[in-house]
């Protein structure tokens, strides 16, 4: 009679011991499924296509966009980003058939340096595109105030990053632009962002 309940005590701790592993074997499968929905939400994207001009790209699904105004073809932003919401944009500047690649950076910042306050250009490189187009990388950064009198609050230090190219008499610029804390965070959103663009 004591071995048999001995016999079935031991057996009760080993069915309690497989439940408690079952239990963490599917406690870790239900937390590597959440991970993975929560990475393909972050990194779902939709497509961007503007037919007229010949662009297209994909950006985040959860960002705000907008398009068709003077400065820009189109502009994507992070509304969830604070104090500065994380950017991307293209933009076409008309410059003539005997473009220089060489020239652009220097009217950006020229022109950049009236409209964005203590704008300071960084650095110039050259860069190759995904799809083998040649062009250059400029970084900068700039003093971002709030426009709103009634919020006001301390400049925030954005730094920014553009890819120019040219294209036939235009010149393409794609911009990333975030603040200091956040740049080098979100920048896997402008890699991929170059991977997908078309022109």
């Amino acid at each position: 009679m004591i071995g048999f309940a001995e016999t079935e005590h031991i057996e009760l701790n080993f069915r309690q011991r497989w439940a408690s592993y079952l239990t963490i074997i599917v406690a870790v499968l239900a937390l590597a499924g959440g991970y993975a929905l929560r990475v393909n939400s972050l990194n779902a994207t939709q497509r961007f296509e503007n037919k007229q001009i010949g662009l297209a790209a994909r950006y985040p699904v959860n960002w705000l966009l907008e398009e068709g105004k003077t400065d820009f073809v189109f502009r994507v932003q992070d509304p969830a980003a604070v104090p500065f919401k994380t950017t991307l944009q293209m933009a076409l500047l008309p410059f003539g058939p005997d473009a220089l690649l060489a020239e652009i950076p220097n009217y950006l910042n020229i022109t950049r340096a009236t409209s964005l306050s203590t704008y300071i250009a960084l650095q110039i490189n050259s860069v190759t595109l995904p799809n083998g187009t040649q062009g250059l990388q400029m970084e900068y950064a700039y003093a971002a105030s709030e426009t709103n009198p009634a919020l006001q609050s301390v400049p925030i230090v954005v730094r920014g990053l553009d890819v120019i190219v040219l294209r036939n008499s235009q010149a393409l610029v794609i911009t990333y632009r975030a603040d200091v804390q956040s740049f080098d965070r979100n920048r896997h959103y402008f890699d991929s962002f170059l991977r997908s663009l078309e022109f």
